[in-house]
């Protein structure tokens, strides 16, 4: 019999869909379910139109993604969902304007769990492997600084390997530049670093290794994924 204690869970997807569908595949995988009826209630609303985040934080689009993003979470709110995510780590952002008004769902923050997971293995110096637009926007600094953590961005040549893995590998639905990825990597640690967090959704769905030049390497929407599980009620895997 179901276990009716558990909360609906909704997600605003779409952002980008490979990883909307990688944060589904996860929650299901870490959901400790004997039959059907022992996982979650999910409705998942894939909005792939929302505009690009990165494109309005840096000013080269008018177009603000935010009324979108709130419009989501509130017809999530209507259809009965108790909490909420985003897999997409820019989109947080100005997160109390786009969530402020909530009364019944509660949002997992994505990247504000992401650096209390760093906290919890004791990390110190986190390299960030994000967008353009997360850099700026300072989401990630934010969390990370909450936590004690000092957040290190790679320099421009290798932000610039990050930016093509993200645009002109996944988002354009081809296979990661691997040797980049682990460049960024070997900058990251020759700059201090004891841990790299995966802070954009793209990154998640490359097959990033879990240790690479001797850090550990933490994906945020895996976080997300068992604090979705958790927050919902269900038993975690």
């Amino acid at each position: 019999m179901a276990n009716t204690a558990k909360k609906k869970l909704g997600i605003i997807g779409g952002l980008g869909p490979a990883a909307t569908a990688s944060l589904f595949m996860r929650i299901i995988d870490h959901t400790d379910a004997k039959t059907d009826q022992d996982h979650l209630d999910i409705t998942i609303l894939n909005r792939p139109q929302i505009p690009d985040r990165t494109a309005f934080i840096l000013g080269k689009s008018e177009e603000s993604y935010i009324p979108a993003v709130r419009e989501a979470a509130f017809e999530l709110e209507r259809m009965g969902c108790e909490v909420i995510c985003m897999p997409c780590v820019t989109g947080h952002y100005r997160s109390e304007e786009t969530f402020g008004g909530l009364t019944s769902a509660h949002v997992v923050h994505m990247p504000l769990e992401a650096a209390r997971y760093l906290a919890r293995e004791g990390k110190q110096v986190v390299g960030v492997m994000a967008t353009d637009g997360t850099g700026r926007a300072g989401v990630l600094q934010k969390a990370l600084e909450a936590e004690g953590l000092q957040p290190v961005f790679p320099d421009e040549d290798n932000q610039a390997k990050v930016m093509s893995i993200i645009y002109d590998d996944v988002k354009a639905g081809l296979p990661a530049d691997m040797q980049a990825f682990d460049e960024v990597c070997a900058h990251l640690r020759s700059r201090g670093c004891d841990s790299v967090l995966l802070g954009c959704t793209e990154l998640s769905v490359i097959d990033a290794p879990a240790e690479a030049h001797g850090m550990m390497v933490v994906d945020a929407l895996e976080v997300l994924a068992l604090r979705s599980v958790e927050e919902c009620g269900a038993a975690v895997k």
